[in-house]
């Protein structure tokens, strides 16, 4: 548990898991529950668990905590899930910019795929909203997400799970207050990936 909550310890200390949290998702579903090693040494995780989701019912991903039941998990049903949510992925500071991240957004897919589930998502920070409209101005957070200049998207963020095919189906999928985090002005972003 020691290299894993290592990996946490490179994040704000509120966003980073207990070892209590740890371990409950690790025992609730540890299909869902992966380690990425670069040279030896762990450099990430990724968690998720399989859920219930409908494109036309977004209002129940209200937010992270509710989705996640404040991170331990809601109870787990694989016989009506139909997507996999991923519920944290840290990387540690050596290993961002490396094909650590890549491996981690397909990863999943793979699982989802193995149980015939037809989606993976995520609720995605915006980081570049508040940046954007101090600098140009007031703009909603559900027209900012899908802002494009030169063909990508404005908000980097976005436009990286873009390159993984995790996409922002529509305006519904940008939620307010879904997690803390001040230069996403507390809006998440649902990306979702369809599973062929």
């Amino acid at each position: 548990m020691g290299d894993i909550m290592a990996v946490e310890q490179d994040w704000e200390e509120s966003q980073r898991a207990s070892v209590d949290q740890m371990l409950i998702r690790l025992q609730a579903f540890p299909e869902g529950f992966w380690l990425f090693e670069q040279d030896g040494e762990v450099v990430g995780t990724l968690m998720g668990f399989p859920m219930w989701y409908s494109p036309d019912q977004v209002s129940e991903l209200s937010s992270w905590d509710a989705v996640t039941n404040q991170g331990y998990y809601p109870e787990i049903d694989l016989t009506s899930a139909n997507a996999l949510y991923l519920a944290s992925g840290s990387l540690k500071r050596i290993a961002r910019g490396s094909t650590a991240y890549s491996t981690m957004m397909e990863v999943p897919v793979g699982l989802a795929r193995r149980l015939g589930l037809g989606y993976v998502l995520a609720g995605a920070k915006i980081p570049g909203y508040d940046a954007y409209c101090r600098r140009f101005g007031e703009i909603e957070a559900r027209d900012y997400a899908f802002l494009e200049l030169n063909g990508c998207l404005v908000d980097p963020f976005l436009e990286m799970y873009r390159g993984h095919d995790y996409l922002v189906p529509d305006r519904t999928h940008i939620v307010p207050d879904y997690y803390p985090d001040a230069m996403s002005r507390d809006y998440g972003a649902i990306v979702v990936r369809r599973v062929a």
